[in-house]
């Protein structure tokens, strides 16, 4: 064959480039092999039905088995047409840089980054995917979407609880309302889906720079909630999230001085915005978590030592003393009873303070 008829037939058949996804969904991991082939399982069909979602995956040099279940996976994802990248790390370079390194390597228009240890239910991507574009399917011009969670703690199907109001989707243009809705959430990192096209338009630090808070997530929400255009919340609970599975750092040091220094960090001079944030994990979300963890025999928060930062931070709010110390200090028949009874009262103060939170959708 000629020269120039071999070079002609190698030429006639480019490869067609990759659409950029609309989507990634992104899953740092580390030494959590049978929890992260069990994500993986749940999300290749959902991918494999929309091939403008890419799911990445960053192995943070896990010691157990993970490299084996990525590679299964890739070949399934692979052979079902599903988007799946995956990286991994030569050393351990720790959580927090291995999320600001999802965070980068992202491609999507849109980036949600799911802990390896959740679970996005059954038809969770297409119920995100049709609030992420318009009818017309370019992205929508949301900055941030609240997907709403449930606790399991062996079977995430049978376990599965949906919202007691019946509510779908709420579309939010004020952003002290989004504030009070996400709340203490806004720091559960398989909970918050961000416009990463609109937060590189925008003044802001990166997140590396937020890497030892243990609150990077942060760095890619809260700018987007400062100059907030519109948000969603769906409130179908498309992310299952593992009950007590909560370790490797200090509840009182991360969401106690970090926390507080972070949002003031974030949100400079909004009270607006900062405050529903602190107020609730005083109320509701601390006291819950003192419980759930003093009950078990290891102390793996170093819930003994929290009263000391936790005071540090909050000490001039008077909700620490009301809501977090008594389920921190009384004894433990004694907190779970005062702070079941606080949780009824601080649920119906939430909803006092929601417009429209008994509505189904708006």
């Amino acid at each position: 064959m000629p020269p120039e008829l071999e070079l002609l037939e190698r030429t006639e058949t480019p490869t067609r480039p990759v659409p950029r996804p609309l989507l990634t969904i992104a899953i740092p991991t580390f030494n959590r092999a049978d929890q992260l082939e069990g994500l993986l399982e749940v999300l290749e069909p959902q991918v494999a039905s929309h091939p403008e979602v890419e799911v990445f995956v960053s192995d943070n040099a896990s010691e157990d088995n993970t490299p084996d279940v990525i590679a299964a996976s890739a070949r399934r994802f692979a052979l079902a047409g599903a988007r799946l990248r995956t990286h991994r790390h030569a050393t351990n370079i720790g959580s927090d840089a291995n999320f600001a390194f999802c965070f980068a390597q992202a491609e999507g228009h849109f980036f949600w980054m799911c802990g390896d240890d959740d679970l996005i239910v059954p038809n969770a991507v297409a119920e995100i995917l049709a609030l992420l574009r318009t009818p017309s399917g370019q992205p929508a011009e949301l900055d941030l979407v609240y997907a709403t969670s449930y606790g399991y703690r062996e079977d995430y199907r049978a376990e599965r609880s949906e919202d007691p109001l019946g509510r779908r989707v709420h579309s939010i243009r004020d952003p002290h309302t989004f504030a009070l809705v996400v709340n203490i959430m806004f720091t559960f990192i398989s909970g918050i889906v961000v416009n990463r096209d609109r937060l590189k338009q925008l003044a802001r630090e990166m997140p590396e720079s937020f890497v030892g808070t243990n609150l990077v997530q942060l760095s890619w929400s809260l700018p987007l909630l400062l100059e907030h255009r519109r948000s969603a919340v769906l409130w179908t609970r498309p992310v299952a999230a593992r009950i007590g599975n909560a370790h490797g750092y200090s509840l009182g040091h991360v969401f106690g001085r970090q926390l507080a220094a972070v949002v003031e960090r974030l949100l400079p001079n909004r009270p607006d915005l900062s405050a529903p944030i602190l107020n609730v994990a005083l109320r509701r979300w601390l006291p819950s978590v003192a419980i759930e963890f003093r009950s078990k025999e290891a102390d793996r928060l170093g819930l003994e030592k929290a009263h000391e930062e936790l005071r540090a931070a909050y000490g001039k709010n008077p909700r620490y003393w009301l809501f977090t110390y008594p389920a921190l200090k009384l004894p433990l028949p004694a907190a779970r009873v005062y702070t079941k009874a606080t949780a009824a009262a601080s649920k119906l103060l939430y909803m006092a303070q929601v417009p429209g939170f008994w509505r189904k959708d708006s």
